[in-house]
């Protein structure tokens, strides 16, 4: 009988301690890892201008995601368009790829933006950038 409740008190803290250690990994998750790579940009009006219709990195239709070193896109181009032509940062090629110069001056940006200067592009760091539209005008996101 001490053997059985000594088997199951010992399952018993496994269990718990299983169970604690899951609920912190769940608990420390980052909102920016559920992001997925942009793939792609989507037209949004920006403020600044009447009609200032900016192209914004996106994943199919959410402008919830992420790009980083190493990418190749139209949402890169967006980025490297911003840094150039709202930002100032005229190092920066418009050539679709994002390389150790687009990395360095976005961390740039970033810092002068009072950012995390990760070099990483996400969701604070599109909310904070300016955007060249269409009209050639740079303008936040509403």
């Amino acid at each position: 009988m001490n053997r059985t409740r000594s088997l199951r008190t010992t399952a018993g803290l496994a269990a718990a301690t299983l169970v604690a250690g899951l609920g912190i990994t769940a608990a420390t998750a980052t909102p920016a890892a559920a992001a997925s790579w942009c793939n792609t940009t989507i037209g949004l009006f920006t403020n600044g201008g009447d009609h200032n219709l900016a192209q914004i990195p996106a994943y199919n239709s959410s402008l919830n995601c992420i790009t980083a070193r190493g990418a190749t896109s139209s949402a890169v181009g967006a980025i490297q368009r911003s840094l150039r032509y709202c930002h100032g940062r005229t190092s920066v090629a418009v050539d679709n790829n994002f390389g150790a110069i687009t990395e360095r001056e976005l961390k740039v940006v970033q810092r002068q933006l009072g950012l995390d200067d990760d070099g990483v592009y996400g969701p604070n760091t599109r909310d904070r950038l300016r955007w060249r539209g269409s009209e050639g005008v740079c303008g936040t996101l509403p």
